[in-house]
C-alpha cells in the first residue's frame, strides 16, 4: 500500500492574482454574486474571468463561511457575511467606512412624494381607457360590475337556488 492509498486528496485550484482579485473587488463591491454552475463556461458574464475560477474561489469562501450559499436551478446565488466583509476588507485593503451596495441604505423617493400616486397600484384611476368599459356603465344598471355579479358577489343563474348540491330541484308532479 502506497502512502495516498485510503486518503482523499482534492486537487488545489491556482487561481491567477489578477483574476482572483477581479472576482473578491466584484463580490465586495455588490455584496452578492451570481454564478452558473457550469466549469466549461469561458467567461464569467459578470466579471469576465473563466467561470471555473469563480465557482472554485466561491467554494472555497463558502468552506470558511465568508459567504452564504444558495443554489437553485443549476445556479448559485452568493452573499457575503459579516466575517466575509471584514475578510474582504482585509485582503483588499478596504477601509471601514467602505460597506458594499447590499449594505447601503437606498435612496427612496422625496418626502410627500410617493410613486404611483400614492394610492397602492396604480393610484387613482380615472380614465379606464381601452379596456376599462369591459365591466359596462358605472353609473346606474348593474353597478357597473357585470353581468351576473352584484355588489354582493356573484349571482349564480342555476335552478339549484344558489346550494351547490345536485341538478336542481325536480320540477313539480302534475296532478290530474
Amino acid at each position: 500500500q502506497g502512502p495516498s492509498r485510503g486518503r482523499r486528496h482534492s486537487a488545489i485550484m491556482l487561481i491567477p492574482k489578477k483574476a482572483r482579485l477581479d472576482i473578491l473587488t466584484y463580490l465586495f463591491s455588490e455584496g452578492v454574486l451570481v454564478c452558473p454552475k457550469d466549469p466549461h463556461l469561458k467567461k464569467h458574464k459578470q466579471i469576465g474571468v473563466p467561470n471555473i475560477y469563480v465557482m472554485k474561489l466561491m467554494q472555497s469562501l463558502k468552506s470558511n463561511d465568508y459567504v452564504h450559499e444558495i443554489f437553485n436551478w443549476q445556479w448559485c446565488y452568493y452573499a457575503l457575511t459579516n466575517s466575509g466583509i471584514e475578510y474582504l476588507r482585509k485582503v483588499l485593503h478596504i477601509p471601514d467606512d467602505t460597506v458594499p451596495k447590499t449594505m447601503k441604505k437606498q435612496a427612496g423617493p422625496p418626502p410627500g412624494e410617493r410613486p404611483y400616486g400614492g394610492r397602492g397600484r396604480g393610484g387613482m384611476r380615472r380614465d379606464r381607457g381601452e379596456r376599462g368599459d369591459y365591466r359596462g356603465p358605472r353609473d346606474g344598471g348593474e353597478g357597473g360590475y357585470g353581468r351576473g355579479f352584484s355588489r354582493g358577489g356573484f349571482r349564480g343563474r342555476g335552478r339549484g337556488g344558489g346550494r351547490g348540491r345536485g341538478r336542481g330541484m325536480a320540477p313539480p308532479a302534475m296532478d290530474m
